[in-house]
């Protein structure tokens, strides 16, 4: 009888009391609630809040600015009331110095990039950056300036996609989130004739 006491036997043939094997069966039930709270917690760290409207919001107004695109007309209220509007002419624009400062640079060098978009030499590729397309046409010395352009233009955008980031507190991680949504105002503002990049990675003419 070995005591009286009931053992079980695991594959290996070793014998477990069958009151051990109840103590650790309660153990295990007793802490599956915690293991559950613990999976929800992970899960809601890994969900990162990404403020999608206004990354866009921004994006269109730069891209707008930078491109020379037309701003909507400010409406104005002409009604008289007691109580400010506190909804009512709402600055919308998330902007820094370093912000501005790489707009300006931008604008600036629109008018050197937009016979190289003519020609074909460059497009707007679907990650929010210029890519090189062919040097057709260009000198040993002019070839230096376009690449130099070229490389300018794509830094100024990588440090604007990051300081946009930072100004509306989006993690560094999903800088290439914001970056995805200025390639598609980029692409759409591009102007009849310029190289664009597709989804799929095909190039065509708009």
């Amino acid at each position: 009888m070995n005591g009286g006491r009931i053992f079980c036997y695991n594959e290996a043939g070793h014998g477990i009391p069958e009151k051990g094997r109840n103590m650790r069966k309660r153990f295990l039930k007793a802490i599956a609630p915690a293991a559950a709270v613990l999976a929800i917690i992970s899960c809601i760290t890994v969900n990162i809040y990404f403020p999608e409207a206004e990354v866009r919001k921004t994006a269109e107004e730069i891209v707008n600015d930078v491109r020379g695109g037309e701003k909507k007309e400010e409406i104005k209220d002409t009604s008289f009331s007691f109580f400010p509007k506190l909804y009512a002419q709402q600055e919308t624009e998330v902007t820094t110095p370093k912000i501005r400062a790489l707009k300006e640079a931008m604008k600036a060098r629109l008018d050197q990039l937009v016979p190289h978009f003519a020609a074909g030499r460059i497009g707007e590729a679907n990650n929010g950056f210029l890519q090189t397309l062919n040097e057709e046409g260009l000198s040993l010395q002019d070839r230096a300036v376009f690449r130099k352009l070229v490389k300018d233009e794509n830094q100024d955008r990588t440090d604007l996609y990051a300081e946009v980031a930072k100004a509306l507190d989006i993690a560094q991680n999903q800088v290439e989130r914001v970056q995805k949504i200025f390639a598609e105002l980029w692409i759409n503002s591009a102007r009849t004739g310029w190289m664009v990049q597709n989804a799929d990675g095909a190039w065509v003419k708009k």
